[in-house]
């Protein structure tokens, strides 16, 4: 029996040998490396960022390989007896899906550079397949044409992605012009409206379009640089967003939805380049200023048609804009029906090469391999490829460039949607925005109580020589949790209250009359030390609650909680968005992970955990608590606050809006950063609040975060 078993291993190790082996090889490799490709062009049309890590590894290692693979299959055709034109039409229509899945989301600025030694290897595979289609034997017109067109698609985009690598790798000039240009917006806004008008946007006059008709000054700060501004802003092809505002609330047949929704995204562009300035290293002219204020407290925050949430879905918007110009930047070398001409042309060329090329006269059956096999490759790469041309010509007419173009030029030639939509949105009726698919909505969550005892096994990291970053003790990280609406607008709630004045807490203290017993735990060294105190006292008030069935507690609570946890997963697995240096937090967070394992040793349910802090408070306690001498861990400070928490706020349902208001206003407090490149990178990664959060504090001029409190809540403004 082994005898027989290793003779049949080695005859199919030397069957594979063979011609009919190597057909056999080269058919599985591309069919498999079109259903890849094909999958990634997919994954790319839906514009989704992923936060999965082993999702976005896996599209990553499946992009990088599919070159390997396409090389080896070209190698076959090239250095075996497959001349002929069936197999050089396999090799064209890899290329082509080859060349679409560049279009594929990158999750990192990495993964982008990287992407351009891809592009490389590309254009020489490009090369290749040119020569052998020039060698190729065979007279099967139909095959003859689609190879023709597939290769000269191929050129098409592989052209666009020069373009966009050139672009790329030239200075933006409109982030020194928008910069420019907000340093003298109010001046030349106030000419004009004295009394601005967030809501209208009246006296606001960022730019939306046209600052590519401008230049930069080499002179600043001086009259001059300010009447060469208004002089080049005065001309007719820059827009500013007050016009577009105007124009919308001129369109007629749609309802105040529709116009709001419009509104929103519209800003939302105007907003995205202003945001972009941060990353090329400008401070914004209008940091501190009232003006910017009132945009976000009164303007932004608001219950319009559209519902409360219009903040946060205009910084949206903005963000996905940000994603496309760090990591995508497609540029179509054609218009809209032209792009879809020619999509419509290559999958009536390929409906036709599958059924009459293949199945016609002209074709010419290989007496090798198995039977018709290689009908059945050709029918499926070429459906394949058909099926995603026309994917990528409808997800196209949703490009929320294509959009604000066509707004744009509306506007400047002062013509109504209706009008100007037939040759550029001619499918589009409505005056409504694309849906913007930027943000899941989701955010991580931690609970320090849970997953203090978690010891990572690291195998992945020791597999790959640590090239994958090991897990600390205690980082395990759960699945991202939907994030309610009831939290987003408690958040944006604490913005307008606070009018964008932040404290750490304090302001809930005193609002509540908590100063005296509670303050001190809003006086750390270290913030990521209060977030992790504040964390430990909700998760002890979330376990000791049970389940409540009072709808105004259960929002608070569901509030408190869920940022709670998320500040929580930040200090564990994002600390660069925290205030505190990066390190410094993976030591606080370390070193809280070590001193709750030995203050719960032997705890495995809630319960245990529940009682273990009672006994640590009364400990606490009779030591003279906060005020004693040496350095209480964050349990036993947790443990402590969490005591006199409950003493201060006996009723439960005013506890928890105590805890939600402070999450709400202490969030905010956090969210200011300098470090503009972790918000770059996590852009690619699916994104988080936080980035929403700091974007938005950025429109209102918050940049950094107050030395104090104000002496008196609420501040006067």
């Amino acid at each position: 029996m082994e005898v027989v078993s290793k003779a049949a291993v080695r005859g199919f190790v030397e069957s594979l040998g063979t011609v009919e082996g190597r057909l056999l090889r080269l058919e599985v490799v591309v069919l498999l490396s079109a259903v890849t490709l094909a999958a990634l062009v997919l994954y790319g049309s839906t514009r989704r960022r992923s936060s999965d890590k082993l999702l976005r590894g896996i599209m990553w290692m499946a992009y990088s390989l599919s070159y390997v693979v396409v090389s080896y299959a070209v190698g076959l055709i090239q250095d075996g007896p497959f001349r002929g034109e069936m197999f050089v039409l396999w090799a064209a229509a890899l290329l082509l899906i080859q060349a679409s899945a560049y279009a594929a989301p990158v999750h990192s600025r990495r993964e982008f550079s990287q992407r351009k030694k891809l592009l490389l290897q590309h254009i020489l595979q490009t090369a290749l397949v040119l020569w052998l289609i020039v060698g190729a034997t065979g007279r099967n017109a139909s095959y003859r044409a689609a190879i023709w067109a597939f290769w000269s698609l191929n050129v098409l985009k592989t052209a666009a992605k020069i373009v966009e690598m050139i672009k790329a790798s030239l200075p933006d000039q409109s982030v020194k012009v928008i910069a420019e240009y907000m340093d003298v917006e109010e001046s030349i806004a106030a000419d004009e409206e004295p009394a601005p008008d967030p809501r209208t946007m009246k006296g606001y006059k960022y730019i939306f379009d046209g600052e590519d008709t401008m230049v930069p000054v080499s002179h600043e700060g001086d009259q001059l640089a300010r009447d060469n501004m208004m002089s080049q802003s005065a001309g007719k092809s820059v827009v500013t967003i007050d016009q577009v505002y105007r124009w919308i609330d001129g369109e007629r047949g749609y309802s105040e939805v529709e116009k709001d929704r419009a509104r929103d995204f519209c800003l939302a562009f105007a907003l995205f380049k202003l945001l972009k300035r941060r990353f090329y290293g400008f401070i914004p002219a209008e940091a501190g200023s009232q003006k910017a204020r009132d945009l976000v407290c009164i303007g932004l925050i608001y219950s319009g048609d559209t519902g409360p949430d219009a903040a946060l879905r205009v910084v949206e918007a903005e963000l996905d804009f940000l994603y496309d110009e760090f990591y995508t930047k497609n540029i179509v070398l054609v218009g809209a029906r032209t792009y879809v001409c020619i999509a419509a042309a290559v999958a009536g060329l390929t409906l036709w090469t599958a059924f009459f090329g293949t199945l016609g006269p002209g074709y010419h059956r290989i007496v090798i391999g198995v039977r018709d096999l290689d009908r059945s490759v050709t029918v499926m790469i070429v459906l394949i490829t058909a099926a995603l041309e026309l994917c990528q010509a409808v997800a196209g007419f949703s490009s929320n460039w294509r959009y604000v173009k066509t707004v744009y030029r509306c506007v400047r030639d002062d013509q109504p949607w209706s009008k100007r939509r037939r040759g550029h949105l001619w499918w589009k009726e409505s005056i409504t925005p694309p849906e913007t698919r930027y943000w899941a909505n989701k955010v991580g969550q931690y609970v320090l109580l849970k997953r203090f005892n978690h010891r990572p096994w690291n195998l992945m990291s020791w597999l790959t020589l640590y090239l994958v970053e090991p897990r600390r003790q205690g980082q395990k990280r759960g699945r991202r949790k939907k994030l309610p609406p009831e939290v987003r607008r408690a958040v944006l709630i604490s913005f307008k209250t606070s009018y964008g004045y932040l404290t750490n807490g304090v302001s809930t203290m005193r609002r509540h009359g908590l100063s005296s017993k509670l303050e001190w735990a809003c006086s750390f060294t270290k913030l990521t030390d209060q977030i992790l105190v504040w964390h430990v006292v909700t998760t002890r008030c979330d376990w000791a609650g049970g389940r409540r069935r009072d709808n105004a507690v259960d929002v608070n609570r569901l509030i408190a909680t869920k940022l709670s946890k998320y500040c929580a997963y930040l200090v564990a697995f994002v600390p660069e968005m925290l205030p505190d240096p990066s390190y410094t937090a993976e030591q606080i967070f370390d070193t809280a992970v070590q001193q709750t394992r030995e203050h719960l040793d032997g705890c495995r349910t809630e319960s245990c955990v529940l009682a273990r802090l009672e006994e640590i408070e009364a400990k606490e306690r009779q030591r003279g608590g906060y005020e004693r001498a040496g350095s209480p861990t964050i349990i036993e400070k947790a443990a402590l606050l969490g005591g006199q928490l409950r003493e201060a706020v006996d009723d439960d349902g005013r506890r928890w809006q105590v805890l939600a208001e402070f999450w709400a206003e202490f969030i905010l407090f956090l969210a200011p950063s300098d470090n503009v490149d972790i918000h770059a990178e996590m852009l690619g990664a699916g994104g988080e609040f936080m980035t929403q959060l700091w974007a938005l504090l950025s429109h209102g001029g918050v940049l950094e975060r107050p030395a104090s409190a104000p002496s008196s809540w609420p501040p006067t403004v």
